[in-house]
């Protein structure tokens, strides 16, 4: 599995920890799916979790 991908993401819908990667491509190559053993939903949430800078951004 990519090292920037959670391995256990909190569902956003109950809160949950029982979360497990159902695909590694959700609706958009961005994504990643996950699926909640809680509440039963899936999910998705982005693949990188650092932070991009804007090309506006002035870099240092």
């Amino acid at each position: 599995m990519p090292g920037d991908l959670p391995e256990q993401p909190r569902c956003p819908f109950c809160e949950g920890d029982e979360t497990e990667l159902h695909s590694l491509f959700g609706s958009h190559a961005s994504v990643t799916t996950y699926w909640c053993r809680s509440c039963r939903s899936p999910f998705e949430q982005m693949k990188w979790g650092r932070e991009i800078s804007s090309p506006r951004t002035p870099r240092p």
